[in-house]
């Protein structure tokens, strides 16, 4: 029996389609899954560009550097359609994008969806700033930082307001995308599954997820509370279930956007992207 190494992401709403299959809930048929649960998006996606891993849930704007390797599961794409969680981008202060061109930018890494569509919409930035982590990236701001993209919203205003922060919207790149892509859903991250698994395998595994997918949709009662002790583990920072709850409520949008309308997103994206020369061209994009 294959067995598949899936690096599930510590973050409530890439996280809850994987609970089902790792508390039991829900079996695979003919496979088996050997999970880990990685901190950051910046772990997952070197996890991924190494192929440490068969399956996780890397930024959408990692993609292009692992076309060869890895599909893309249509079924969960998380795309900004509403503007709910639509990457505002926050500054310590009151400012303008031309200020904030000259800002110091943080972001969780090189190859996330956030920077990529900073530097697609927005452009320029001062000084580039790492925080991997999303509650050292509260602190971060005003302090080592001026701007940042902010990915986990709902967690992050929690956050800041529990440190007492003020902060100021610039922008969103929901707002900016929407008006160069005529309202196309926003790419933001993505469950990518190894091709060297072979077909039968990662069949069984799309199969396995999607069922595991629904399961929690159906039962986030069971979902929310394992997920608050996973998350609390992982962060190593308590987090409190409403605020789980409400990033779970948001997510559960962003992954069941119809797969035409993900497609036409993901080309538009990989496309614009190409053509600007934030990402590297896209040869064959790979849906199951």
């Amino acid at each position: 029996m294959t067995t598949i190494k899936v690096g599930a992401l510590a973050d409530s709403g890439d996280l809850y389609p994987f609970i089902p299959l790792m508390e039991g809930y829900v079996r695979p048929e003919g496979v088996k899954l050997e999970f880990s649960v990685i901190s950051t998006v910046q772990d997952v996606n070197e996890a991924v560009l190494k192929k440490e891993v068969d399956v996780s849930v890397p930024s959408a704007a990692l993609y292009p550097y692992v076309q060869q390797d890895y599909y893309i599961l249509t079924s969960a794409v998380a795309s900004a359609v509403d503007g709910i969680t639509g990457m505002p981008l926050l500054s310590w202060r009151p400012m303008d994008l031309k200020e904030a061109s000259r800002a110091r930018l943080i972001v969780h890494g090189p190859h996330t969806t956030a920077f990529t569509l900073y530097k697609l919409l927005v452009g320029k930035y001062g000084k580039l700033i790492i925080v991997p982590r999303v509650l050292e990236e509260v602190k971060a701001l005003g302090e080592v930082g001026d701007i940042l993209v902010a990915v986990h919203e709902t967690k992050m205003m929690y956050a800041l307001r529990k440190l007492g922060k003020q902060v100021y919207k610039v922008t969103s790149m929901w707002d900016m995308w929407k008006e160069i892509s005529g309202g196309l859903p926003m790419p933001m991250g993505t469950v990518v599954v190894n091709k060297d698994l072979g077909e039968d395998v990662v069949r069984r595994f799309k199969e396995a997820y999607d069922r595991s997918k629904r399961w929690a949709e159906n039962n986030l009662e069971k979902i929310i509370p394992i997920d608050v002790k996973i998350m609390t583990e992982a962060q190593g920072v308590p987090l409190e279930e409403e605020v789980v709850k409400a990033t779970i409520s948001a997510d559960i949008t962003e992954y069941n956007v119809s797969r035409d309308k993900v497609e036409e997103g993901l080309k538009f994206f990989y496309r614009i992207t190409e053509n600007r020369g934030v990402l590297p061209k896209v040869r064959e994009l790979n849906l199951l």
